[in-house]
Protein backbone atom coordinates (compact mmCIF):
# COMPACT_ATOMS: atom_id res chain seq x y z
CA UNK A 1 0.00 0.00 0.00
CA UNK A 2 1.30 3.45 -1.45
CA UNK A 3 2.39 5.60 1.82
CA UNK A 4 2.32 3.04 4.67
CA UNK A 5 5.27 1.73 5.78
CA UNK A 6 6.07 -1.56 5.69
CA UNK A 7 5.96 -3.90 8.66
CA UNK A 8 9.30 -5.20 10.10
CA UNK A 9 8.38 -8.80 11.57
CA UNK A 10 10.28 -11.72 13.21
CA UNK A 11 10.24 -15.04 11.69
CA UNK A 12 10.17 -18.71 12.84
CA UNK A 13 10.90 -21.67 10.17
CA UNK A 14 7.97 -24.48 10.47
CA UNK A 15 8.46 -27.51 12.48
CA UNK A 16 7.07 -31.17 11.54
CA UNK A 17 6.37 -32.89 14.64
CA UNK A 18 4.61 -36.39 15.00
CA UNK A 19 1.53 -36.46 17.46
CA UNK A 20 2.51 -39.01 19.20
CA UNK A 21 0.58 -40.59 22.10
CA UNK A 22 2.03 -41.73 25.32
CA UNK A 23 -0.33 -43.62 27.34
CA UNK A 24 0.31 -44.80 30.71
CA UNK A 25 -1.88 -47.15 32.72
CA UNK A 26 -1.44 -50.00 35.83
CA UNK A 27 -1.39 -53.36 34.57
CA UNK A 28 -1.49 -56.77 35.95
CA UNK A 29 1.70 -59.82 34.89
CA UNK A 30 0.30 -63.14 34.31
CA UNK A 31 2.28 -65.99 33.16
CA UNK A 32 2.95 -67.47 29.01
CA UNK A 33 0.92 -70.60 30.69
CA UNK A 34 -0.36 -71.27 34.30
CA UNK A 35 -2.36 -74.11 35.47
CA UNK A 36 -3.82 -75.56 39.20
CA UNK A 37 -3.34 -78.78 39.00
CA UNK A 38 -5.80 -81.33 40.30
CA UNK A 39 -6.29 -85.14 40.39
CA UNK A 40 -8.12 -87.02 37.63
CA UNK A 41 -9.24 -89.17 40.47
CA UNK A 42 -9.94 -90.09 43.88
CA UNK A 43 -7.26 -92.01 45.28
CA UNK A 44 -4.73 -92.23 48.16
CA UNK A 45 -0.79 -90.50 47.20
CA UNK A 46 1.96 -92.83 47.15
CA UNK A 47 4.79 -90.62 46.32
CA UNK A 48 5.49 -86.65 45.94
CA UNK A 49 8.36 -86.31 43.34
CA UNK A 50 8.83 -82.29 43.49
CA UNK A 51 9.33 -79.42 45.68
CA UNK A 52 8.64 -75.82 45.55
CA UNK A 53 10.14 -74.04 42.72
CA UNK A 54 11.30 -77.41 40.52
CA UNK A 55 11.46 -76.77 36.93
CA UNK A 56 9.77 -79.46 35.12
CA UNK A 57 9.59 -80.77 31.60
CA UNK A 58 6.40 -81.18 30.21
CA UNK A 59 4.90 -84.85 31.12
CA UNK A 60 7.00 -85.19 33.88
CA UNK A 61 5.24 -87.19 36.94
CA UNK A 62 4.43 -84.93 39.72
CA UNK A 63 2.88 -87.18 42.04
CA UNK A 64 1.67 -90.91 42.29
CA UNK A 65 -1.25 -91.72 43.49
CA UNK A 66 -2.03 -95.57 44.74
CA UNK A 67 -2.40 -97.82 41.23
CA UNK A 68 -2.19 -101.24 42.49
CA UNK A 69 -5.83 -102.46 41.75
CA UNK A 70 -5.89 -100.90 38.19
CA UNK A 71 -2.32 -102.57 37.50
CA UNK A 72 -4.02 -105.52 38.10
CA UNK A 73 -7.04 -104.97 36.03
CA UNK A 74 -4.51 -104.30 33.01
CA UNK A 75 -3.13 -107.82 33.31
CA UNK A 76 -6.50 -109.49 33.46
CA UNK A 77 -7.73 -107.36 30.36
CA UNK A 78 -4.42 -108.76 28.83
CA UNK A 79 -5.36 -112.43 29.61
CA UNK A 80 -8.39 -111.84 28.57
CA UNK A 81 -7.22 -110.48 25.02
CA UNK A 82 -4.74 -112.61 24.35
CA UNK A 83 -7.45 -115.69 25.42
CA UNK A 84 -10.31 -113.56 22.65
CA UNK A 85 -7.30 -113.50 19.45
CA UNK A 86 -6.31 -116.94 20.06
CA UNK A 87 -10.16 -117.96 20.06
CA UNK A 88 -10.39 -115.69 17.01
CA UNK A 89 -7.51 -117.93 15.14
CA UNK A 90 -9.01 -120.86 15.57
CA UNK A 91 -12.44 -120.16 14.45
CA UNK A 92 -10.48 -118.35 11.27
CA UNK A 93 -8.64 -121.55 10.61
CA UNK A 94 -11.82 -123.99 11.19
CA UNK A 95 -14.24 -121.39 9.11
CA UNK A 96 -12.21 -122.49 6.06
CA UNK A 97 -12.92 -126.18 6.44
CA UNK A 98 -17.00 -125.53 7.43
CA UNK A 99 -15.88 -126.08 10.87
CA UNK A 100 -18.12 -123.47 12.32
CA UNK A 101 -20.48 -120.52 10.92
CA UNK A 102 -19.17 -116.98 10.08
CA UNK A 103 -21.09 -115.83 12.29
CA UNK A 104 -19.08 -117.32 14.94
CA UNK A 105 -16.06 -115.77 13.48
CA UNK A 106 -17.80 -112.65 13.51
CA UNK A 107 -18.66 -113.17 17.17
CA UNK A 108 -15.02 -113.87 18.18
CA UNK A 109 -13.77 -111.08 16.05
CA UNK A 110 -16.21 -108.40 18.16
CA UNK A 111 -14.86 -109.92 21.50
CA UNK A 112 -11.74 -109.28 20.28
CA UNK A 113 -12.37 -105.82 19.64
CA UNK A 114 -14.06 -105.30 23.12
CA UNK A 115 -10.99 -107.11 25.31
CA UNK A 116 -8.66 -104.50 23.16
CA UNK A 117 -11.10 -102.11 24.30
CA UNK A 118 -10.99 -103.18 28.05
CA UNK A 119 -7.46 -103.27 27.79
CA UNK A 120 -7.16 -99.43 26.86
CA UNK A 121 -9.75 -98.48 29.65
CA UNK A 122 -7.73 -100.99 32.17
CA UNK A 123 -4.28 -98.53 31.02
CA UNK A 124 -5.99 -95.13 31.39
CA UNK A 125 -6.85 -95.75 34.77
CA UNK A 126 -3.44 -96.59 35.34
CA UNK A 127 -2.14 -93.90 33.88
CA UNK A 128 -4.85 -91.46 35.66
CA UNK A 129 -2.73 -92.43 38.54
CA UNK A 130 0.06 -90.56 38.08
CA UNK A 131 -0.58 -86.75 37.76
CA UNK A 132 2.02 -84.93 35.50
CA UNK A 133 3.14 -81.66 34.39
CA UNK A 134 0.82 -80.58 31.18
CA UNK A 135 3.67 -78.71 29.77
CA UNK A 136 7.07 -77.10 30.82
CA UNK A 137 7.25 -74.24 33.57
CA UNK A 138 8.11 -73.71 37.61
CA UNK A 139 6.01 -75.51 40.04
CA UNK A 140 4.70 -74.18 43.66
CA UNK A 141 4.10 -75.50 46.66
CA UNK A 142 2.84 -78.93 47.52
CA UNK A 143 -0.67 -78.76 48.79
CA UNK A 144 -0.49 -82.46 49.90
CA UNK A 145 1.45 -85.10 51.40
CA UNK A 146 2.26 -88.94 50.86
CA UNK A 147 -0.71 -90.93 52.20
CA UNK A 148 -3.17 -88.41 52.12
CA UNK A 149 -6.19 -89.25 50.45
CA UNK A 150 -7.22 -86.26 47.57
CA UNK A 151 -10.75 -86.01 45.70
CA UNK A 152 -10.97 -84.34 42.29
CA UNK A 153 -11.52 -80.97 44.28
CA UNK A 154 -7.74 -81.34 46.31
CA UNK A 155 -5.62 -78.60 44.82
CA UNK A 156 -2.16 -80.28 44.94
CA UNK A 157 0.47 -77.23 43.06
CA UNK A 158 0.48 -74.89 40.59
CA UNK A 159 2.10 -74.31 37.34
CA UNK A 160 3.29 -71.70 35.83
CA UNK A 161 5.32 -70.99 32.56
CA UNK A 162 7.29 -67.86 33.36
CA UNK A 163 9.33 -67.29 30.03
CA UNK A 164 7.10 -64.67 28.71
CA UNK A 165 4.53 -62.41 31.06
CA UNK A 166 1.50 -60.95 29.84
CA UNK A 167 0.80 -58.23 30.80
CA UNK A 168 -3.07 -56.54 31.07
CA UNK A 169 -4.53 -53.53 30.97
CA UNK A 170 -7.40 -51.50 29.82
CA UNK A 171 -7.39 -48.66 26.92
CA UNK A 172 -9.96 -46.11 26.81
CA UNK A 173 -11.81 -46.61 23.44
CA UNK A 174 -11.00 -43.41 22.29
CA UNK A 175 -7.76 -45.16 21.86
CA UNK A 176 -8.70 -48.42 20.42
CA UNK A 177 -8.44 -47.65 16.50
CA UNK A 178 -4.86 -46.50 17.17
CA UNK A 179 -3.67 -49.67 19.11
CA UNK A 180 -2.03 -52.57 16.95
CA UNK A 181 -0.34 -56.06 17.33
CA UNK A 182 3.56 -54.91 17.82
CA UNK A 183 3.30 -51.73 19.12
CA UNK A 184 5.58 -51.50 21.78
CA UNK A 185 5.56 -50.74 25.50
CA UNK A 186 7.74 -50.08 28.60
CA UNK A 187 6.87 -51.48 31.82
CA UNK A 188 7.98 -50.32 35.47
CA UNK A 189 7.52 -52.67 38.68
CA UNK A 190 7.96 -52.24 42.44
CA UNK A 191 10.13 -55.16 42.56
CA UNK A 192 12.80 -53.39 40.79
CA UNK A 193 12.03 -49.91 40.41
CA UNK A 194 15.55 -49.14 38.44
CA UNK A 195 14.70 -51.54 35.63
CA UNK A 196 12.49 -50.52 32.67
CA UNK A 197 11.24 -53.70 30.99
CA UNK A 198 10.48 -53.59 27.12
CA UNK A 199 7.79 -55.49 24.95
CA UNK A 200 5.35 -55.73 22.65
CA UNK A 201 1.16 -55.70 22.39
CA UNK A 202 0.56 -59.25 21.33
CA UNK A 203 -3.66 -59.59 21.96
CA UNK A 204 -6.97 -56.98 21.93
CA UNK A 205 -9.91 -58.10 23.24
CA UNK A 206 -12.35 -58.21 20.57
CA UNK A 207 -15.28 -55.68 21.67
CA UNK A 208 -14.80 -52.51 23.73
CA UNK A 209 -16.29 -53.06 27.77
CA UNK A 210 -20.05 -51.50 27.58
CA UNK A 211 -19.15 -50.41 31.13
CA UNK A 212 -15.81 -49.33 31.18
CA UNK A 213 -15.55 -48.00 27.60
CA UNK A 214 -12.36 -49.65 27.78
CA UNK A 215 -10.49 -52.45 25.73
CA UNK A 216 -8.69 -55.05 26.72
CA UNK A 217 -5.08 -55.17 25.78
CA UNK A 218 -2.28 -57.73 26.58
CA UNK A 219 1.35 -57.06 26.41
CA UNK A 220 4.28 -59.50 26.10
CA UNK A 221 7.65 -59.37 28.32
CA UNK A 222 10.46 -61.57 27.88
CA UNK A 223 11.76 -62.80 30.82
CA UNK A 224 15.10 -64.48 30.20
CA UNK A 225 16.40 -63.86 33.06
CA UNK A 226 13.33 -65.13 35.25
CA UNK A 227 13.09 -61.55 37.43
CA UNK A 228 9.23 -61.44 36.84
CA UNK A 229 7.08 -63.48 38.89
CA UNK A 230 2.54 -63.52 37.77
CA UNK A 231 0.74 -61.55 40.03
CA UNK A 232 3.49 -58.44 39.83
CA UNK A 233 1.76 -54.95 39.46
CA UNK A 234 3.54 -52.63 36.61
CA UNK A 235 3.26 -49.45 35.94
CA UNK A 236 2.95 -49.78 31.71
CA UNK A 237 3.74 -46.89 28.92
CA UNK A 238 2.16 -47.25 25.62
CA UNK A 239 3.59 -45.31 23.14
CA UNK A 240 1.06 -45.05 19.70
CA UNK A 241 2.86 -43.42 16.83
CA UNK A 242 1.00 -40.03 15.41
CA UNK A 243 0.47 -38.66 12.54
CA UNK A 244 2.80 -35.61 11.58
CA UNK A 245 1.28 -32.32 11.65
CA UNK A 246 3.06 -28.90 11.01
CA UNK A 247 4.27 -27.72 14.33
CA UNK A 248 4.27 -23.52 15.42
CA UNK A 249 5.48 -21.41 18.19
CA UNK A 250 2.48 -20.81 20.61
CA UNK A 251 2.83 -16.93 20.44
CA UNK A 252 2.70 -17.25 17.04
CA UNK A 253 -1.32 -18.56 16.82
CA UNK A 254 -3.98 -15.89 16.65
CA UNK A 255 -7.79 -16.00 17.30
CA UNK A 256 -10.57 -14.05 15.77
CA UNK A 257 -14.21 -14.48 14.62
CA UNK A 258 -13.60 -17.05 11.98
CA UNK A 259 -11.07 -19.27 14.86
CA UNK A 260 -7.69 -19.84 15.02
CA UNK A 261 -4.91 -18.78 12.89
CA UNK A 262 -1.11 -18.02 12.12
CA UNK A 263 0.41 -15.17 9.47
CA UNK A 264 2.72 -16.67 7.01
CA UNK A 265 5.16 -14.48 4.46
CA UNK A 266 5.02 -15.46 1.05
CA UNK A 267 7.19 -13.52 -1.09
CA UNK A 268 7.64 -10.35 1.09
CA UNK A 269 3.65 -10.75 1.95
CA UNK A 270 1.93 -11.63 4.91
CA UNK A 271 -0.46 -14.15 4.41
CA UNK A 272 -3.12 -15.27 7.56
CA UNK A 273 -3.66 -19.06 6.92
CA UNK A 274 -6.48 -20.73 9.20
CA UNK A 275 -5.80 -23.38 11.37
CA UNK A 276 -7.02 -25.88 13.53
CA UNK A 277 -5.44 -26.85 16.59
CA UNK A 278 -4.31 -30.42 17.26
CA UNK A 279 -1.82 -30.65 20.14
CA UNK A 280 0.57 -28.37 22.50
CA UNK A 281 3.34 -29.58 23.59
CA UNK A 282 6.38 -27.46 25.31
CA UNK A 283 5.45 -23.64 24.16
CA UNK A 284 4.69 -25.01 20.33
CA UNK A 285 1.09 -25.90 19.06
CA UNK A 286 0.74 -29.11 16.88
CA UNK A 287 -1.55 -27.62 13.59
CA UNK A 288 -3.74 -28.88 11.12
CA UNK A 289 -3.59 -26.52 8.28
CA UNK A 290 -2.38 -25.84 4.49
CA UNK A 291 0.87 -24.49 5.97
CA UNK A 292 4.01 -25.43 3.35
CA UNK A 293 6.83 -26.51 5.20
CA UNK A 294 8.93 -23.99 3.67
CA UNK A 295 7.05 -20.86 5.48
CA UNK A 296 8.36 -18.78 7.67
CA UNK A 297 5.50 -18.04 10.20
CA UNK A 298 5.39 -14.85 12.30
CA UNK A 299 6.28 -14.55 16.03
CA UNK A 300 6.72 -10.61 16.46
CA UNK A 301 5.13 -7.85 14.79
CA UNK A 302 1.50 -9.37 14.09
CA UNK A 303 -0.19 -6.33 15.96
CA UNK A 304 0.17 -4.40 13.58
CA UNK A 305 0.19 -6.52 10.44
CA UNK A 306 -2.69 -7.00 7.87
CA UNK A 307 -3.06 -9.56 5.16
CA UNK A 308 -1.45 -9.00 2.05
CA UNK A 309 0.59 -6.21 4.05
CA UNK A 310 4.08 -5.89 2.74
CA UNK A 311 6.55 -6.55 5.49
CA UNK A 312 10.64 -6.63 6.38
CA UNK A 313 12.14 -9.27 8.19
CA UNK A 314 13.86 -7.98 10.42
CA UNK A 315 15.42 -11.37 11.80
CA UNK A 316 14.81 -14.77 11.38
CA UNK A 317 15.28 -17.57 13.66
CA UNK A 318 16.76 -20.41 13.09
CA UNK A 319 15.84 -23.63 14.03
CA UNK A 320 18.58 -26.38 14.37
CA UNK A 321 15.87 -29.26 13.51
CA UNK A 322 13.29 -28.70 11.31
CA UNK A 323 11.63 -32.28 11.57
CA UNK A 324 11.21 -33.54 15.55
CA UNK A 325 9.55 -35.81 17.42
CA UNK A 326 6.87 -34.73 20.58
CA UNK A 327 8.44 -36.14 23.82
Amino acid sequence: MKGVPDVRVITQPIKITSNDINFEIMGSGRARQSVQIYPAVAEEITAIFFKAGDKVKAGTILVQLDDREEKLVVKMSEVRLKDSQSLLKRYQLAVKDGAVPESDVDSAQAAVDVAKVVLAKAKLAVEERKIRAPFAGVLGIPRVDPGERVSINTLITSLDDRTILHVDFEVPEVLAVELKKENTITAHTPAYPNITFSGAIKALESRVDPQKRTIMTRASIKNDLDLLRPGMSFMTRLEIAGKDYPTVPEISLQWGRDGSFVCVIRNNLAKRIPVRVVARTAGDVLVESEIDETDQVVIEGLQRLQPDRKVIVSSNTKSSELSTKSP
